[in-house]
């Protein structure tokens, strides 16, 4: 599990996420929640607000720009 800086709907700020892969071999980095139903999902990557809870499943592509985003371990 990673943990990087992304806005959250719920809270209207940014906020820490926990970001988690479906289907990982590590149960520490594995998702917890299933993704919506449809193949717009089925590479997407759970990302929970670390203040709210909230969860959203993103495209790892948008997460992963260290450009755009900061991250921390």
């Amino acid at each position: 599990m990673s943990v990087h800086t992304w806005y959250c709907a719920n809270c209207k700020k940014e906020t820490g996420h926990e970001v988690r892969e479906q289907a990982h071999h590590d149960p520490a980095i594995r998702a917890l929640t299933a993704p919506p139903k449809g193949d717009n999902y089925k590479d997407d990557t759970e990302c929970t607000c670390t203040v709210c809870g909230t969860v959203e499943w993103v495209d790892p592509v948008d997460i992963f720009q260290l450009a755009v985003h900061d991250f921390g371990d």
